[in-house]
């Protein structure tokens, strides 16, 4: 097990609690709970945060502490099965118009590489982790 797990509670019907040791919380379930995520939007969660975490430092380096970064995941699912993703889209808005072409074009791939390097959730998803279930009774 890892040294932080994260625990799902049932809350109600088809409404969970996300919690870690830290005492955070989310809520989960359908898309017509309010104020939850589905598991699936905390996946694109997970991969856009994992995203900004990793970009930030060099991006901060260069734009300055009040760099303004925002992530967007989104997914595409496949027709024939309605219950797995096809790909994932993640678009990095962070305005570079201060710089020229080339200097502009380092810091764009300097970014990318970190993620693709770094950025646990994404590589783990990439490369199909294999998931150990088990139930306990």
């Amino acid at each position: 097990m890892s040294s932080t797990p994260v625990e799902v509670t049932r809350t109600g019907q088809h409404v969970f609690t996300a919690t870690n040791p830290r005492g955070a919380e989310v809520a989960i379930g359908p898309e017509d709970a309010p104020g939850a995520f589905t598991p699936g939007e905390l996946l694109l969660a997970a991969i856009a945060a994992c995203s900004a975490v990793t970009s930030e430092n060099l991006l901060v380096r260069r734009l300055g502490e009040d760099a303004k970064v925002t992530v967007h995941a989104d997914r595409t699912k496949t027709p024939e099965d309605k219950h797995k993703f096809a790909s994932v889209q993640v678009s990095l808005d962070v305005d570079l118009s201060g710089f020229e072409d080339g200097e502009r074009g380092r810091l764009v791939d300097a970014v990318r590489r970190a993620i693709e390097k770094y950025c646990t959730v994404s590589r783990s998803v990439e490369e199909g982790t294999p998931i150990q279930m088990s139930i306990s009774h």
